[in-house]
């Protein structure tokens, strides 16, 4: 008997539908376990996950219907689909996609992950985008690398030459030829004067305001922001923080663009706030825009010098390198450990409730032997690849799909499957272990109605 290649799944569904998250400390979760063998299709119809072959057409409108990925199935390995736009404007719409699409989990039971430029990192409910390294040594700058180690995940080898699903510099529309020769002068909305310097300080238009709302001046808009951000260096003196409760036009609610370039002169990038960048080796997180409940937009900007093998931490509590206070992230959510001889920043979750993700921006091959935890939404999952050494038997989708079913079938499994689906479960169950005590400690409480009164940074 030949042998066949076969993708061991187990699925656990948060029950509660929550931007997005899943619990990892919550025992609510619907599970699904699933052996497949050819092209299929994973979906979510409510708390359910279940398989259906590739190319069957199903109504996603249709009892609130989820398409999670396909799987296709290749000679010696398994691709995981996983379909992510380049350069998307930074949209509330393009950043809500992302939710659902796949994120390497970081844990303790996955490789490692080492971060690169253009990563993106979600930690509850934040995402934040690697915008700007600076790894010198003399005369020599570096970019961001990772260990080529058999405990380094082959994820970090994928992102890497993947762009950026954001586009971080936006072209605006400035002051055109035929707009300066009008008769009626275009004045500046703020200081209501003409355009004077049209390189360095260009009439430039970055919101929807029209009629004689439509222009500013960039020194205006900026000496505007300047007054409006809040800026906080942690105690160690390794973090800048700032912060922009404002991020947008007062009027329109549309947010301003950190990087902008003209749509008459694309070579200068210019910038709306002033950034330190200090004479070490550093990078910089930027969130993505968030939405706030009056529809104010408002950003996060973190200049991380790596001038040392200290660790950042990341969190909502007030000893946190960098602070975020969003309810979804743990007091002690994450950390950022940097080698310098490798060149290589490591992100490591501390146990957080709703985990530290990474955006997989490629599809994902999975060989026999690998092994892969990763999440999509409110759907963590767990696969491993095997050789099964016996003849194919055809999968019952309704009987694995069952709810009542109260275990599965023992029989016909090879010591070599039962192995390795206890391997992913054990992992599984590791990450939903609750742990009072740490949830007592670092993770979210009932009592968190203090925590409104606390400073944004």
């Amino acid at each position: 008997m030949e042998d066949i290649l076969c993708a061991k799944f187990i699925c656990k569904t948060w029950e509660k539908d929550t931007n997005g998250l899943f619990d990892y400390y919550s025992k609510e979760t619907s599970n699904f376990k699933s052996s497949i063998y050819e092209d299929m299709e994973l979906i979510r119809n409510g708390h359910e996950v279940k398989e259906v072959k590739t190319g069957i057409l199903i109504d996603e409108k249709e009892d609130n219907i989820e398409t999670l990925f396909n799987i296709k199935k290749q000679d010696k390995e398994f691709i995981i689909e996983n379909n992510i736009e380049i350069n998307m404007e930074q949209t509330e719409e393009n950043i809500n996609k992302i939710n659902d699409k796949l994120w390497y989990v970081v844990h303790q039971k996955n490789k490692r992950y080492y971060l690169l430029k253009n990563d993106i990192i979600k930690l509850g409910r934040i995402k934040y985008l690697i915008t700007e390294e600076s790894i010198n040594s003399g005369d020599i700058k570096y970019e961001l690398s990772f260990p080529d180690l058999d405990t380094t995940s082959n994820i970090n080898k994928q992102n890497l030459h993947i762009g950026n699903p954001f586009n971080l510099v936006k072209e605006v529309k400035c002051l055109s030829e035929e707009e300066k020769n009008l008769e009626e002068k275009i004045l500046c909305k703020f200081c209501y004067a003409e355009e004077a310097d049209p390189f360095n300080n260009p009439m430039i238009h970055l919101c929807n305001c029209k009629g004689y709302l439509n222009y500013a001046h960039f020194n205006c808009i900026k000496y505007w922001m300047s007054t409006k951000i809040i800026k906080k260096e942690n105690d160690k003196k390794t973090v800048m923080n700032y912060f922009l409760p404002q991020f947008n036009c007062e009027i329109c609610k549309v947010p301003f663009p950190f990087k902008f370039r003209l749509n008459r002169n694309k070579n200068k990038i210019y910038e709306l706030i002033d950034i330190e960048r200090p004479n070490c080796n550093y990078i910089i997180l930027e969130s993505l825009n968030q939405k706030k409940e009056n529809n104010e937009n408002h950003k996060f900007i973190h200049v991380i010098k790596l001038i040392n093998e200290d660790d950042i931490t990341i969190g909502r509590a007030n000893n946190a390198d960098i602070k975020i206070n969003d309810i979804s992230v743990s007091r002690l959510h994450a950390k950022l450990n940097f080698n310098f001889d490798q060149k290589c920043v490591q992100i490591i979750d501390l146990k957080s409730k709703f985990g530290s993700l990474v955006l997989i921006k490629d599809k994902i091959e999975l060989k026999s032997g690998e092994c892969l935890i990763a999440q999509v939404g409110r759907t963590l999952f767990g696969t491993n690849i095997i050789k099964n050494k016996e003849e194919r038997k055809e999968i019952n989708i309704d009987e694995k799909c069952n709810k009542n079913k109260s275990k599965d079938n023992e029989e016909g499994k090879t010591n070599e499957e039962t192995n390795n689906e206890n391997f992913i479960n054990n992992n599984l169950e590791k990450i939903n272990k609750v742990e009072e005590k740490k949830m007592m400690e670092d993770n979210i409480q009932n009592d968190d109605s203090n925590d409104n009164n606390v400073e944004m940074i």
